[in-house]
């Protein structure tokens, strides 16, 4: 019997693992590097971060910059982050800059960070579509000014609304050095940890219960202006994902009496099957079952 139970577990085990994902390359140019080159490797496999006030939540847990090479980019220009699998959590992405009082590789993150990029949902007809990619890309600010830098991307799975569940941080960081740019200091900064708060509507949005509407975590994001002044807009509700990308419908109608897939429907291995107001396609593909994670969510496994 021990022996079965001890089996169960790691079964368990091995597949909550494996419902995670981690940022692992960076694309600079037509470059993509290799893996961890230049992103700091984390000690923890492709677990997520859920405590709010750990310094863990900066670049990840045993995230060091001792073994981490700096990569020179230009201010202006674009850069890629790829991950180990696709996100199939749903919950919005951001990327965040902040620059080293020396050496990024010997740079903790315990300064300010600015937000360069969001990606949340979109809304139409009852349902909200987040962005679900293996990669994203943004680019430097221009005006922002020469030096060593974290980039930072995070995305924040909350198929476990709070307070019932928790909401769950994948994240990574980049060292570069940015050549060329300006001398405007963002004035938007915030510490991390620190800028996320259980009180944050974008933390505790339950996306399986009247969700049309929604702001994402964090300061605004920072641009630099059409006279290379910074400026900082409004963090938008809904914000259209800028690239293609796989994504995952999350409907908030309510759900029928007796739910029923129709005859030709199939959700992807990964994918959300079923959990309370859920409407969607309740069938898995060839090859995988519907497992229940909590009361709000079931996932093709």
């Amino acid at each position: 019997m021990k022996g079965l139970l001890s089996a169960a577990a790691l079964s368990l085990a091995v597949s909550d693992v494996s419902a995670h994902y981690i940022f692992q390359q960076l694309t600079t140019g037509s470059t993509k590097h290799d893996v961890f080159q230049y992103i700091r490797k984390n000690s923890n496999y492709n677990s997520p971060v859920t405590d709010l006030a750990s310094n863990d939540l900066r670049c990840n847990v045993g995230a060091s910059g001792a073994s981490t090479e700096t990569i020179s980019v230009a201010a202006g220009s674009s850069f890629t982050f790829t991950l180990d699998t696709a996100v199939y959590h749903q919950g919005p992405t951001s990327i965040y800059m902040s620059k080293a009082p020396g050496a990024a590789s010997e740079y903790d993150g315990s300064g300010g960070w600015f937000k360069i990029k969001d990606w949340g949902p979109t809304f139409s007809g009852g349902s909200a579509t987040w962005n679900m990619a293996t990669s994203y890309s943004a680019e430097i600010p221009s005006c922002i000014p020469p030096g060593d830098y974290l980039i930072r991307i995070q995305q924040l799975g909350i198929h476990n609304p709070w307070p019932s569940g928790i909401p769950q941080f994948y994240l990574s960081c980049a060292q570069v050095t940015v050549t060329g740019g300006g001398s405007t200091t963002p004035s938007n900064t915030v510490s991390i940890p620190g800028a996320f708060k259980e009180t944050d509507p974008g933390y505790t949005a339950n996306i399986y219960n009247n969700f049309n509407s929604y702001t994402i975590p964090g300061p605004a994001v920072f641009t630099c202006g059409a006279n290379g002044g910074g400026s900082n807009p409004s963090n938008p509700t809904t914000t259209a994902a800028a690239q293609p990308a796989t994504t995952l419908v999350t409907s908030t109608r309510a759900p029928a009496q007796t739910p029923s897939s129709p005859a030709s429907c199939s959700v992807a291995k990964w994918g959300q099957c079923g959990g309370t107001n859920y409407s969607g396609c309740t069938t898995c593909a060839s090859g995988s079952t519907c497992s229940k994670t909590n009361d709000y969510y079931s996932q093709c496994v």
